[in-house]
């Protein structure tokens, strides 16, 4: 039993570092750390602000990094403070930051997927909207109006960008950047290259449409088809934590004291390897979206 107090600590801490880092205010568009900027030139910085407004976290990038490391470091001293040993700690502590990390990474895909989705409705609507005479702004603003979420706010965006002056081909582009999303970049190169060619572009958008649906089809089937490569791999990941649970209850003390020896300690690090390795190629195997 004593193995479950360390996490129900760490998990504690780390509850309590994203309140305490929410309270002072650091947030999107709030004040933002010291030395904020260097992260946030970055392509990566970028990238993790993106994800975390996608995710729903109201967090910059820098206090998400900051509260992470922090609970993390929390979780693992309170490990050690219980158990006395390093190993345990460094993985308290690396469970604590991984679970922050695999939680955004979760609600973004989630997110995309969400939206990817939909964009057949989103062609749909803006092909009705600029065949019943409508300029593209227009059945911009007319979908965002009755797209399902998350495409109306993603939409809305664009909508107001384009009320504030900027052009049809900066915000399309700008919403590509933000979400990566295969086919919003087809859509978007449709647009423009409608735009610059001339052509039907109402006519362009509903064959689009009925593209994407037929993609998102086949992409159901494949999910169907890797369900059970992706249960076991769940499996191969879960099966060596829920025993050191169950023995840890039936025995307590036996996680520390076997984990404090020299052998014990090899054997884990063996184990967490050959484990990580597995999980890697079963993701390989069924695509990186299959673990979703």
């Amino acid at each position: 039993m004593t193995g479950l107090i360390p996490a129900a600590m760490a998990s504690a801490s780390a509850i309590s570092a994203v309140a305490g880092i929410r309270r002072l205010g650091w947030r999107p568009g709030a004040r933002r750390l010291p030395g904020g900027d260097l992260l946030r030139r970055t392509r990566r910085g970028r990238d993790l602000g993106a994800a975390l407004q996608r995710a729903g976290v109201r967090l910059g990038p820098e206090a998400f990094v900051l509260g992470t490391a922090l609970a993390a470091v929390l979780g693992g001293l309170a490990a050690w403070f219980l158990l006395r040993t390093t190993l345990v700690a460094v993985v308290a502590a690396g469970a604590v930051g991984g679970s922050a990390w695999a939680f955004v990474s979760s609600a973004d895909r989630r997110y995309l997927h969400r939206f990817s989705a939909q964009l057949p409705i989103v062609a749909q609507q803006l092909a009705s909207a600029i065949g019943a005479g409508r300029s593209l702004r227009q059945a911009i603003a007319r979908a965002a109006a009755d797209a399902p979420e998350p495409a109306a706010s993603e939409l809305r965006r664009i909508s107001t960008d384009l009320d504030l002056g900027a052009r049809i081909e900066d915000a399309l582009e700008a919403t590509v950047e933000r979400l990566p999303d295969p086919g919003l970049r087809t859509m978007v190169i449709a647009v423009l290259v409608q735009r610059v060619v001339g052509g039907n572009l109402s006519q362009a958008l509903g064959d689009l449409s009925r593209r994407l649906e037929e993609r998102a089809a086949l992409e159901r089937e494949a999910r169907s088809a890797t369900a059970q490569a992706r249960m076991s791999a769940w499996l191969v990941a879960g099966l060596p934590l829920a025993g050191g649970v169950l023995v840890e209850i039936a025995a307590p003390g036996t996680l520390a004291r076997t984990l404090g020896q020299g052998p014990g300690l090899l054997l884990v690090i063996v184990a967490t390897a050959l484990q990580i390795v597995g999980v890697a190629i079963i993701r390989r195997i069924i695509g990186r979206d299959g673990m979703g």
